[in-house]
């Protein structure tokens, strides 16, 4: 019993440790009115694309209709979101964000309502329309914080916060938005995606205190124009989040296809979610610190470990290996985000900075595009053993992009015409 108090008090001390990192962040001016409709807009872009899946297919009756359709919103999300963060950069949150997000809710009630009762290819016009237009609140958020932290340890537990936040709503999401739509109305989680993301939104744009404001680039006539979106450690750090999005779109067909292969896909909800709690968890206690390693660092370390939970996956073919492989490969997520977001702070004139955000997101969707897609054949034509393998190869992606972008002793500098 005498060894137990000491134990005891040793995590309750960590505990408030955490909890007093963040309650500083949180007492910050304006820092709940980030965190909470930010928090809810991420909700609504987490039950948007499955929502999107349920309505369409009910509709249009077609499983084929419906996956082409997520796809054609996913892959216009990604194309376009960087130009929208363009126009957000030079015009500021508060001008440009209600109109974007009226646009976007717009465009998907006319897409959702037309189902069936017009072309297949005018249905996902519209579709694509409305993937255009998805407003990025992770993107927004961060550009806030930057706006409103200015001590570097305190913007790290900021970003970590948010990783969380992230972790939090992707695994609520879709748990939210299948009951609403199997239980009430197949039309239910894509109204309820919709109106979280734009109330979220709306919100988020309408506090003044923490808008970044408009940040035009100046311009000097005969001088080349520059950007410093093309500085090598963001360049890199747009391939850890690839491989990021890699083991995010791979894991959830790998899992399932096991889970059915052993009798237990009730599981598969359940073990997809370790990732997630494992994240969290993570992401937390790497805010909590009072001092961390370089971003670049922190990023490369946990780039290996998610490539390690690939590894974990390879080596232990079996249901058992696939849930540790979410646990291991998890516990880098929040870290790599969070440090990610750092980067881009270090790297990206404050004129291009919800841009820089933006590229991350869309880095990390091409990743998971391309390796759903790739794992979803090799599972149909080789395995699911080749399959997990061949996850192992695209993680490594992130594990060489951050390696480069941790050399050298300091960040990139921002070029001085982008300012």
């Amino acid at each position: 019993m005498t060894a137990v108090h000491p134990l005891l008090s040793a995590i309750g001390g960590s505990v408030r440790s955490v909890t007093t990192r963040y309650r500083e962040v949180l007492a910050l001016p304006g820092a709940r009115g980030i965190v909470v409709p930010a928090a809810v807009a991420r909700l609504g872009v987490a039950m948007t694309g499955l929502g999107l899946l349920f309505s369409v297919q009910h509709a249009s009756g077609s499983y084929a209709v419906a996956g082409v359709a997520t796809g054609v919103f996913a892959a216009a999300e990604a194309v376009v979101g960087p130009q929208l963060a363009r126009l957000v950069d030079r015009w500021g949150q508060g001008a440009t964000v209600p109109g974007i997000v009226a646009v976007h809710a717009a465009a998907m009630i006319v897409a959702l309502t037309s189902v069936g009762s017009v072309l297949t290819l005018l249905t996902l016009a519209l579709v694509a329309g409305a993937g255009a237009t998805v407003p990025q609140p992770g993107a927004l958020s961060a550009a806030r914080w930057v706006h409103l932290v200015a001590d570097p340890a305190r913007l790290r537990t900021a970003f970590a916060l948010e990783a969380s936040v992230n972790d939090a709503a992707f695994l609520c999401g879709p748990v939210l938005v299948t009951v609403a739509s199997t239980s009430l109305s197949p039309w239910a989680g894509s109204v309820a995606a919709g109106l979280l993301l734009v109330v979220g939104c709306v919100v988020l744009s309408c506090h003044r205190g923490t808008d970044p404001g408009p940040r035009r680039r100046e311009r000097h006539p005969g001088r080349p124009r520059t950007t410093s979106l093309r500085t090598p450690r963001f360049v890199a750090t747009l391939g850890v989040n690839a491989g990021l999005g890699c083991f995010f779109g791979a894991v959830p067909l790998l899992v399932a296809a096991r889970a059915t292969d052993s009798g237990l896909e009730a599981l598969t909800g359940v073990i997809l979610a370790l990732s997630s709690a494992a994240s969290i968890v993570a992401g937390l206690a790497y805010g909590s610190l009072r001092r961390s390693p370089r971003p670049p660092v922190v990023q490369l370390v946990a780039a290996v470990v998610l490539a390690g939970g690939a590894a974990v996956g390879a080596l232990w073919p079996s249901l058992p290996g696939s849930a540790l492989m979410l646990v291991v490969g998890g516990a880098a997520i929040a870290p790599l985000l969070a440090s990610s977001s750092q980067i881009v702070h270090a790297t990206i004139a404050p004129a291009e900075l919800t841009q820089g955000f933006t590229w991350i997101n869309t880095a990390s969707a091409s990743g998971i595009a391309a390796s759903a897609a790739l794992t979803g054949t090799l599972i149909a034509t080789a395995g699911i053993r080749a399959a997990t393998a061949a996850l192992v190869g695209l993680v490594l992606i992130a594990v060489v992009s951050a390696a480069l972008a941790a050399r050298g002793g300091r960040p990139d500098a921002v070029p001085a015409a982008s300012r």
